[in-house]
Formats: C-alpha cells, structure tokens, sequence
C-alpha cells in the first residue's frame, strides 16, 4: 500500500478520473497531478460558480472531457485515447435533494453512468 504516496509509483502513470469536475475529483486531479501523473478527466461541467475545478486550477495539466456518462460510445473513445493504466470513478449525483426531485436523472447517472464505465473499461487493454 505505500505505492500509493509513492511519487515513483504515479510519476508518468496514466490515470483516467471520472468525476474531475466536482470537490472530491477536483482534489484528486490536484494531488494526482502533483505526484507525476498523466490525468484524463470525464465529468459533467461543474454546477456552480465559483466551483474549486475552476479556482484552483485543476484542469490545467490535465486532458479533460466534459460529457455525460451515460453517453456510452463518448465514453468508450475518451478511455480508449487515454489508454489508462489506473481507473477512478468518482463521477455521481449525490445530492439527496436532487436525488428526490430527479429519481430517474439520479438512477441514470449512478446506475447506469457506472454500468457504461464499467463496459467501457471492459474493452481498455492497458487498464492495470
């Protein structure tokens, strides 16, 4: 487990993000960043302004695709350009709020947002 601090370990390592737009992605993409890798996101654009993707500057030496993941041939080639060697999928709508008010909206960007990734990420050779 301690490759995973190890900037040796993500130095040069391509990473595919899903979610890089909101708080929790954004940060990752950051620290990611910051130890060496080569980041790909894949998200919706962020919902608000200001939003800390755009503030701290997240995207900036980062590949970044703003789409829906429940566009699944989108999805297939955005992975399959960035040829990833680590997958982390951060991508959701998590606002319980949201979730009352838009149930099939939520269900399709969880569930099925998930299931596509995880079909795209069938066909990705270089996933580790």
């Amino acid at each position: 487990m301690a490759h995973l601090v190890d900037p040796n370990f993500w130095r040069g390592r391509r990473v595919f993000l899903t979610g890089h737009t909101g708080f929790k992605g954004s940060w990752l993409a950051l620290w990611l960043q910051a130890l060496g890798a080569e980041v790909t996101g894949y998200a919706l654009p962020p919902p608000a302004e200001p939003n800390l993707f755009t503030l701290a500057g997240a995207g900036r030496a980062m590949h970044s695709h703003l789409a829906d993941l429940r566009d699944l041939p989108r999805l297939q080639a955005a992975l399959q350009q960035a040829r990833p060697e680590v997958l982390f999928h951060l991508a959701a709508q998590p606002l319980v709020g949201v979730g009352y008010s838009d149930p099939l909206g939520t269900y399709g960007s969880n569930v099925t947002g998930t299931l596509h990734l995880l079909e795209a990420a069938r066909g990705c050779p270089t996933l580790r």
